[in-house]
């Protein structure tokens, strides 16, 4: 097949979410209550009943497993980019077969072992610490959500772990590249720190989040909703939205020369995005003292 089923769908995904999230952000009011129901979830979700969609969601908590899916996965990703790149392995014929699938056959070697070993080792690292917050830190409320995000959940980190290898040198047929630590360069290693440093970020903000549903007795109570503070909660309302992006962002310099994984970039830009504009729009309209001097995504811009 010479189709890039996978860039087709993020390119599509990224279209739609775009849309449809303008459309939510500024139009709502003139919008049929399916598109609300359909598109919002958690604690912006539409509280009006649409019977269509009500039968089509699921809680909010099955959050947990893309990454009982995501980690394990991210690993084995790993191991291929070590046993190709370390032990000069052969990578198997399914592999092969499966990337051709969906990346098309003429794909090409665009990145090298070097891009894509750090790529797939920091990808791992933050699968493994989004399956530790989904288990541990995080309190997922009764809230549910469309299947449809439950499914795309899924879909992303499938394409994404596509994505990073499916254009890489010794993953396409007749390609072969010797790993080099010398070849890493200073850019890669900076955005590797930075990569490491939104992780963190988003895990501490993951912990005030949770902090806020323990009362003095720890006890928890997953229904309640407080003013986050501390962190970059300080600074705007999407901290969790800005760290994902620079992740994303980082992991797309990284793979510079791929041309299918920036398609990935605009769709978690996108998402992040319109979420995040969501969460402000949710926190002004519930707390009346909300701080005047939160910004959406970017410190005293936006």
């Amino acid at each position: 097949m010479q189709v890039n089923i996978i860039r087709f769908l993020f390119i599509f995904s990224t279209v739609f979410t775009a849309i449809l999230g303008l459309l939510i952000n500024y139009v709502e009011s003139y919008l049929p209550v399916l598109l609300s129901r359909f598109f919002r979830y958690g604690k912006f979700s539409c509280n009006v009943y649409e019977p269509i969609i009500a039968q089509i969601e699921v809680p909010k908590r099955w959050f947990k497993h893309f990454y009982i899916f995501a980690a394990p996965t991210s690993s084995c990703i790993l191991y291929l980019c070590i046993y190709k790149y370390f032990l000069n392995g052969n990578i198997p014929e399914t592999i092969i077969w499966i990337l051709n699938a969906t990346l098309g056959e003429n794909r090409q070697p665009l990145v090298s072992p070097e891009s894509t070993f750090l790529a797939t080792l920091l990808l791992c690292l933050h699968c493994w610490k989004r399956f530790y917050e989904t288990q541990c830190v995080n309190i997922f409320s009764n809230k549910m959500i469309n299947i449809s995000h439950y499914l795309v959940g899924f879909y992303h980190y499938i394409g994404t772990f596509l994505c990073v290898i499916g254009e890489s040198i010794g993953f396409v047929e007749g390609s072969e590249g010797n790993f080099s630590w010398q070849n890493i360069t200073y850019i890669q290693l900076a955005c590797a720190i930075i990569f490491i440093l939104s992780s963190y970020t988003q895990l501490k903000a993951n912990y005030i989040l949770r902090s806020l549903r323990k009362d003095k007795g720890n006890k928890t109570n997953s229904a309640v909703y407080k003013i986050p503070h501390g962190g970059l909660f300080e600074y705007v309302s999407g901290a969790l939205h800005i760290t994902e992006m620079i992740i994303y962002l980082t992991l797309s310099i990284i793979l510079w020369k791929s041309i299918t994984f920036h398609c990935v970039l605009l769709w978690v830009l996108v998402n992040q995005i319109s979420t995040a504009v969501l969460t402000h729009k949710w926190y002004l309209q519930t707390f009346k003292n909300y701080p005047t001097s939160r910004k959406i995504l970017i410190p005293y811009l936006f």
